[in-house]
């Protein structure tokens, strides 16, 4: 077996978009990193979010500004300078779904009780909405509830991965699915990772693999920090005519409680077909259920939540995905992007797409850049990984 070896000054392993954030920044600020994917860009917990860059407010709907809520916050504006060709990266050119999230409230007291407290708290950030300015979804005269807008846009994941790859790409390395990656060390610190027949040298690594965090750590014979799943079933829908397709949406439906009923997205297939991607309470739920009851209580639910509103017909799927933190105590989500660095090593966890930009903040300040050792690396070519299918053509 013929052996490559490559140089850089950091390695980064995981092309999600906590990786791929941080990639484009090093590179963009004359720091050459490498970035490992062992499968395709985007295709675990990235392509199955529904593009929302959330600002907090669905964590303040009992009327308090939690910590996660504060942590958050900013975050809306930073992707949003982003898109303006004015932020930490240049996102130009992203497909953005809509500008803004829609919270509806159900016809009953205790519905608008919690929408009240919620718009007290995000008063910045969630304004009501006149029906005349709804969009005709809920300018219908059957719809008897409340309307909200909140601060935090939608984005077209698949778009966000094209452009956000395009720049770096040749600074990117595919590895074999099955790959075992073998460490050396000089003292405490790290000095290279052999994958297959390529050895790796670097000054910093960096993890950012989800889930893949759990077997890297295993390879490094590091135990803590250890890795929480917290699962959901998401369910998605598309009308089986393409002559009455689903309107477009994006929103949380509220009832009494201070958790979305529901969070549906509206996504476009290859063949132009409005699917609705349905998250929020339904989807933490339904982990345990079976496809076909998960989704008889979809059918359910869209009946509640919608009643002036008549479904065309539909075709149903589910998807399982697992969202992958730092362990919590009783699994409880954590609040913010996560880091933990262990000499030249770096352990992470965005926790939320909308965090990217705060775990690459992190990443930055730990291995304190100004101090890096820039170098001119002529490496030989090398395999680049693809980007991933998005969920919406997979799954129908």
């Amino acid at each position: 077996m013929t052996q490559t070896t490559l140089h850089t000054d950091i390695v980064i392993i995981g092309a999600g978009i906590a990786g791929l954030w941080l990639h484009h920044r090093l590179n963009d600020m004359g720091i050459h990193a490498l970035l490992i994917e062992n499968g395709q860009i985007g295709q675990g917990q990235t392509l199955s979010s529904q593009g929302i860059i959330h600002g907090g407010s669905k964590y303040a709907l009992n009327g308090v500004l939690s910590k996660a809520a504060q942590v958050i916050s900013t975050m809306p504006a930073r992707w949003k300078n982003a898109l303006n060709g004015e932020g930490d990266i240049d996102l130009r050119n992203v497909k953005k779904l809509a500008d803004h999230q829609l919270l509806w409230s159900k016809d009953k007291l205790s519905s608008k009780m919690v929408s009240f407290f919620a718009s007290k708290a995000l008063s910045s950030r969630m304004q009501r909405v006149d029906k005349q300015e709804a969009p005709a979804l809920f300018q219908d005269a059957g719809f008897k509830g409340t309307l909200y807008q909140l601060d935090e846009p939608v984005l077209d994941i698949p778009s966000l991965l094209t452009k956000i790859t395009e720049k770096w790409h040749s600074r990117m390395l595919s590895v074999p699915n099955n790959s075992q990656y073998h460490w050396q060390r000089s003292g405490q610190q790290l000095e290279s990772v052999q994958i297959g027949d390529i050895t790796i040298h670097a000054q910093q690594f960096v993890l950012t693999a989800g889930e893949g965090n759990e077997a890297l750590l295993q390879s490094l014979s590091i135990k803590q920090p250890s890795m929480q799943r917290r699962p959901l079933q998401m369910v998605l829908c598309k009308s089986q005519n393409p002559n009455q397709p689903l309107p477009t949406i994006y929103a949380h439906s509220l009832g009494s409680g201070s958790k979305p009923i529901a969070t549906i997205s509206s996504h476009k297939t290859q063949q132009g077909d409005t699917v609705w991607y349905i998250g929020g309470n339904i989807a933490e739920e339904g982990v345990a259920k079976s496809q076909d009851n998960l989704i008889t209580e979809a059918k359910q639910l869209l009946k509640n939540i919608l009643p002036w509103f008549e479904l065309p017909a539909l075709d149903w799927a589910t998807h399982a995905v697992n969202r992958a933190e730092p362990k919590q105590s009783s699994l409880t989500r954590p609040d913010n992007a996560f880091i933990d660095s262990q000499q030249n090593l770096h352990i992470c966890w965005p926790t939320k797409l909308a965090l990217a930009p705060d775990l690459a903040d992190q990443v930055l300040r730990a291995i304190n850049v100004g101090f890096i050792e820039k170098q001119t690396y002529d490496n030989p070519e090398f395999p680049h990984p693809e980007l991933a299918k998005p969920l919406w053509d997979r799954v129908f």
